[in-house]
């Protein structure tokens, strides 16, 4: 019966020593320190996200101009071998002054914009989506600068 007695104070003892603590409020203000330093570094991480990388996230209606402007978008990915292929012809594409008096002319890096992913349902790459008149309509004509151009210049 000695050795339960002792084994029980054995177990209790650090308990005992823990409430003890926590009575005389050193663990207690220890748990504070804790929390408030947590507390201040989840404030700073909501600020660093709501005032830098919040607005700098892409997004399809102030890409459109609220659908008040044609727009024609890019999206692709870095690891498409197509994407790459389209790419140094959408380059020219944007640099193109005649187009781009009226036309927004946007590439967006899929891995980078995954929202917009989302929100446009954007699942084959490269995907061209062309926004005209308020309505958007798939592109799926050839994929070389002269075609692009073409076709932007019929709407």
């Amino acid at each position: 019966m000695k050795k339960i007695i002792s084994q029980v104070n054995h177990i209790i003892s650090p308990l005992k020593k823990l409430i003890d603590d926590i009575i005389s409020q050193s663990v207690y203000n220890k748990a504070i320190l804790i929390f408030a330093s947590i507390t201040i570094i989840a404030i700073v991480i909501a600020i660093i996200y709501m005032f830098i990388i919040q607005p700098n996230q892409i997004t399809y209606s102030n890409l459109t101009g609220g659908n008040r402007e044609t727009t024609f978008i890019l999206y692709y990915v870095e690891w498409c071998p197509h994407c790459q292929i389209v790419k140094p012809e959408w380059e020219k594409l944007e640099n193109d002054k005649e187009l781009k008096k009226n036309i927004n002319i946007i590439k967006i890096n899929c891995e980078e914009n995954e929202d917009v992913v989302k929100e446009k349902n954007i699942e084959g790459f490269p995907t061209i989506l062309l926004t005209h008149n308020g309505k958007e309509i798939g592109y799926n004509g050839a994929r070389e600068y002269s075609d692009f151009k073409q076709y932007l210049l019929s709407l």
